[in-house]
């Protein structure tokens, strides 16, 4: 008896003991990451035997360069990430796909109505390089007429979604892309929509599931897991018995102003985001 009490006195610490350690990266933060919240949340992670380390990353080059040295296992990235990598000689694959459509919006600041005026101007991306924001916001500025070369605009690095929105409302940077999940910050800022970039019809990939090939081949079975607890993610954010939890957890995570704000990011979620099929698009890759 003495020795049945031990051992469920100690099987929770041995149960953490022989959980598999995850470092997963992070380079954006949005409201596709719901999927993450929820398996960090409702301990589906746990549940898989894993003991995940979620790993913060500015843009989509450093989340290259800590994908390649091995900082992290496995992380939310863009497939550009995979074609740079590859490029160097170290394939980077995606595993889990995210968002099939451009999901930004091109925003001015408060002297900015209109994309012409970004001639001559400073506009800024999560990074340099090929991050995904720099790539969206260079299409989308090319499909209303604008060659940043041509016309002289100069792309900054200026930080993730908050630090853009301190940039741009500060007139530190003229223009942005931001997830549409921070418009309600426009009117509060006196910033200005130029463009919603979704309405584009850009088939296109973001906000992917990427790690290396080499962990394909000697962590599949970790790597599994990580992708069965996010899948789980995925089926309880599309569960309308949640709709109230999701809510209220993007309410939390993005520091909204207000629960009617997060209720309309939850619709984008379901509409745009969340996908019920998980495969990559190649169609979006390839753009």
């Amino acid at each position: 008896m003495a020795a049945l009490v031990l051992f469920l006195a100690l099987s929770p610490t041995l149960a953490r003991a022989q959980a598999t350690p995850v470092n997963l990266g992070v380079t954006f933060r949005n409201a596709r990451l719901a999927s993450l919240w929820v398996a960090e949340e409702e301990g589906y992670f746990k549940k898989q035997g894993l003991d995940v380390k979620t790993v913060n990353i500015s843009g989509g080059t450093q989340g290259a360069q800590m994908m390649v040295s091995g900082g992290v296992d496995v992380s939310f990235d863009d497939p550009i990430t995979c074609i740079v990598s590859k490029a160097g000689g170290v394939p980077v694959v995606d595993i889990f796909a995210g968002t099939p459509t451009m999901p930004f919006l091109l925003v001015g600041a408060p002297a900015i109505k209109t994309i012409a005026e970004l001639k001559g101007k400073r506009v800024g991306s999560s990074g340099l390089g090929l991050s995904a924001s720099r790539l969206a916001l260079l299409v989308g500025l090319k499909r209303f007429g604008l060659d940043v070369d041509r016309d002289q605009i100069t792309v900054v690095a200026a930080g993730q979604e908050p630090e853009r929105i301190a940039g741009v409302s500060s007139g530190a940077i003229a223009a942005t892309v931001l997830s549409p999940e921070f418009r309600t910050k426009l009117d509060q800022l006196g910033l200005n929509m130029l463009a919603d970039l979704r309405t584009l019809n850009i088939s296109w990939e973001t906000a992917s599931v990427i790690t290396t090939a080499k962990n394909v081949q000697t962590k599949r079975d970790t790597l599994e897991r990580v992708i069965r607890a996010l899948l789980q993610g995925n089926a309880y954010v599309l569960d309308p018995a949640h709709r109230s939890r999701i809510v209220e957890m993007i309410h939390t995570r993005l520091a909204l102003k207000s629960a009617q704000d997060a209720a309309a990011v939850y619709g984008d979620l379901i509409k745009y985001y969340v996908l019920k099929k998980f495969y990559p698009n190649r169609a979006g890759i390839g753009n």
